[in-house]
C-alpha cells in the first residue's frame, strides 16, 4: 500500500509541477491554445497481470502465480488546458489472480480466482511537451467496476504417502464467481504513464496511446458468505477466509483515436521551436 501511495504522490508532483513549469519552464509563445479544440473519440486493449493482495499473515505468505487477463473498452478524451486532457473510458477488466500451496504434506493445492469487470474510469491526463507528434504524460484515475462474470477454481492432488507408490487422486471443483458470492463491486484507482504519437492522415488525425498503469483495489474482495465459510470451492483446508483480500494489477494497453481535420490533432498545445538571438 505504501508503494502505491508513493506512486500517487510522485505523478501528483509531476502534475502539479508541469501546470508551473508552463509559464516558467516553457515560454506562453510556444503554445496556441487556439487548438485546443481536439476531441479524441477511440477504442484501446492490451493485457491485465492481476494479483491477490491478502492482509491475513498466512494467505499473505503464499506465492502468487502468474495469470493474465485481458482489457479493453472506449474512450472520448477531452482536452481541458494546453497540457491537461479528461478521458471518461468505459471498459471491460479481468482480474484476480492464482496461488498453490502444500496441505498435510500430501495434498498439493491449486487456486484461481478470474472475474471479469465491467468499470468506468476517468483519467486525468498531464501531457509533457516534447514535439508536435510525440506526447509522453502522465494520469491518474478513479476507477469504479462490478462483476459480470468468471470462475473459481481449486485442485487437490493427493500425492503417495510411500515413494515408489502411483498417485492417488485428484479432486477439484469450478464454479461461477456468482455462485461463490465474492464481493461484486470495485472501488480502486489507477495511475500510470504513457506516450501519444499524433499521424496526420488526409481526412482525419489518427491517435496512437501506449501506456502501462497499476490499478490498486480498496475494496475487499471477500463476501460476507466467504468470511463465514459458506461458500463452495474456496473452504477447503488451510484456505481460510480470515483477513482481507484486495485486486491488485499491472496492465499495459495500446489505444487508438481519431480527430476530424477540422480541429487540429496535433494534441492539446503546438510545440514551437525557440529561435536563438
Amino acid at each position: 500500500m505504501n508503494k502505491f501511495f508513493t506512486t500517487l504522490a510522485i505523478l501528483l508532483t509531476v502534475v502539479s509541477f508541469k501546470l508551473t513549469a508552463q509559464g516558467t519552464f516553457y515560454p506562453q509563445r510556444n503554445y496556441d491554445s487556439s487548438i485546443n479544440k481536439g476531441i479524441v473519440f477511440g477504442i484501446k486493449g492490451g493485457v491485465n497481470l492481476p494479483r491477490l493482495y491478502y492482509t491475513n499473515s498466512y494467505l499473505k505468505g503464499l506465492p502468487q502465480d502468474l495469470v493474465f487477463g485481458l482489457t479493453g473498452g472506449i474512450f472520448v478524451e477531452f482536452p481541458l488546458f494546453d497540457i491537461l486532457a479528461i478521458a471518461p473510458e468505459f471498459n471491460y477488466q479481468q482480474r484476480g489472480g492464482a496461488t498453490h500451496y502444500t496441505y498435510e504434506q500430501y495434498y498439493d493445492v491449486k487456486y484461481q480466482l478470474q472475474a471479469g469487470y465491467l468499470s468506468l474510469r476517468v483519467p486525468l491526463y498531464c501531457y509533457i511537451p516534447v514535439s508536435k507528434k510525440i506526447q509522453p504524460y502522465v494520469f491518474l484515475a478513479p476507477d469504479l467496476g462490478y462483476v459480470v462474470n468468471g470462475n473459481i477454481s481449486l485442485s487437490q492432488l493427493r500425492q503417495p504417502k510411500q515413494s515408489g507408490q502411483p498417485e492417488l487422486d485428484i479432486t477439484g471443483s469450478n464454479i461461477a464467481v456468482s455462485d461463490a458470492n465474492i464481493n461484486r463491486l470495485y472501488a480502486g484507482a489507477l495511475g500510470g504513464v504513457g506516450v501519444r504519437t499524433n499521424i496526420a492522415l488526409s481526412s482525419f488525425t489518427l491517435v496512437i496511446k501506449t501506456e502501462a498503469a497499476l490499478n490498486w483495489g480498496f475494496l475487499d474482495t471477500f463476501s460476507k458468505k466467504e468470511h463465514q465459510e459458506t461458500a463452495i470451492s474456496t473452504n477447503v483446508h488451510a484456505y481460510n477466509m480470515q483477513g482481507k483480500r484486495y485486486s491488485r494489477g499491472l496492465e499495459v494497453q495500446i489505444g487508438f483515436g481519431f480527430i476530424s481535420n477540422g480541429v487540429d490533432g496535433c494534441g492539446h498545445f503546438t510545440y514551437h521551436k525557440s529561435k536563438r538571438k
